[in-house]
């Protein structure tokens, strides 16, 4: 869309905020037909799976506040927890159409070969209390999946101070797609990552996930990281960092989603993902040998460039922070994106516009007024990195 140019990354071409569209393509009469039938059938299975969806997240409540009555014991609450978000997001995330959902352990390093079964059993155990997992983020489907695998403490970056705060899974999904905040609310307690993480571990929280774009993209690149990690050395010994990437398949409808400026937004593209007979998410951690927390970790390995890297174009340190400039750098080698130049503030700026040129939104011009009071507080400081 001609209309949003001016969020085409230049280096790339790439448009990073709106929601994919599938190609126009010819199709045969017996195609034509089928598609006939699916038009029929999938608004049928679309609100059917909908309703449970809806039914197993009212249980998911439930029994998240039943086992407040364990907080006293936190190991057992912890389990608890555990336990019923593997289930209950599992289904979830089967209904939604990801059927199975591919977890590869991946080497970046050519001819490494011997002792490779020993590397991937050694990175697929469960992530400890107190590791950071760090990944790209397209989707509230992202938020899923993370919640089944690792129930772990997701957080909210606001770039305007570099700070991190902890939220919960919901509040998780609330912010994927949503306008990103700035800078924190006013009374909101918040701290630099390192430091939020060490604090995790001494309290047996569980793994903490951050995305350090900061904001949700259609899956099609790497948007420029937000420098939290300024403070972190390289390599970071003193906790443990897996890198994740998450990558979506489509033809017609992508799982991406950019956009939310209300719930309308949410349950739309929820209900369209549920429409669906399957969707395809691949996942790809990098092994544990070579994350920027081994001790040989070298610097040259992470900015390296290879056939995989080539994807993502000329890398350079970032001198700001080295350890973000590095994990972008693997994340895009493990994905094949490319690095961008776009970043959360452009994000932001994106919605503004998106918001005025879409005025019959409900409250369309509230959200507008609170999208520039907070973007007006963080751009100075989100300008500078």
């Amino acid at each position: 869309m001609e209309k949003f140019s001016r969020w085409r990354d230049q280096g790339t071409g790439i448009q990073p905020f709106l929601p994919p569209v599938p190609a126009n393509a010819d199709h045969s009469p017996v195609q034509k037909a089928f598609t006939a039938i699916l038009m029929i059938v999938k608004p049928i299975t679309g609100l059917a799976k909908l309703i449970l969806v809806s039914a197993l997240a009212l249980m998911l409540v439930i029994l998240e506040t039943a086992g407040l009555v364990l907080s006293p014991l936190a190991p057992l609450h912890k389990l608890y927890h555990r336990f019923i978000s593997a289930i209950l997001v599992r289904l979830i995330l089967g209904l939604l159409g990801f059927f199975w959902i591919k977890h590869e352990v991946v080497t970046l390093k050519r001819g490494r070969s011997a002792g490779a079964n020993k590397q991937q059993s050694s990175s697929r155990r469960a992530a400890a209390s107190g590791d950071l997992i760090v990944c790209n983020w397209s989707s509230y489907i992202d938020v899923l999946y993370l919640a089944f695998r690792y129930d772990p403490v997701f957080t909210q970056i606001y770039p305007s101070t570099l700070t991190v705060r902890k939220i919960s899974f919901w509040e998780a999904l609330r912010l994927s797609g949503s306008y990103p905040e700035m800078s924190p609310p006013e009374g909101v307690e918040t701290m630099p990552l390192l430091e939020f993480v060490k604090a995790m571990h001494k309290t047996g929280a569980g793994p903490v996930v951050i995305f350090p774009e900061g904001t949700t993209t259609n899956n099609r690149a790497i948007l420029k990281f937000v420098p939290i990690f300024k403070d972190c050395s390289l390599p970071e010994t003193s906790i443990n960092i897996s890198i994740l990437a998450l990558k979506y398949d489509y033809h017609k409808f992508a799982p991406t989603f950019t956009v939310r400026l209300d719930n309308s937004y949410f349950f739309g593209h929820l209900f369209r993902t549920c429409a669906q007979f399957y969707n395809t998410l691949t996942v790809k951690s990098l092994t544990r040998e070579e994350s920027p927390s081994n001790a040989h970790f070298s610097a040259l390995d992470g900015l390296s460039s290879t056939p995989s890297g080539a994807a993502m174009g000329a890398v350079e340190p970032v001198e700001d922070d080295p350890l973000g400039g590095v994990i972008i750098n693997l994340m895009g080698r493990l994905t094949r994106f490319r690095k961008l130049g776009l970043n959360v503030q452009d994000k932001a700026d994106f919605l503004e516009y998106y918001i005025q040129r879409n005025s019959g939104i409900r409250n369309s011009k509230a959200v507008a007024q609170k999208a520039s009071a907070s973007s007006a507080s963080g751009t100075s400081r989100s300008r500078k990195h």
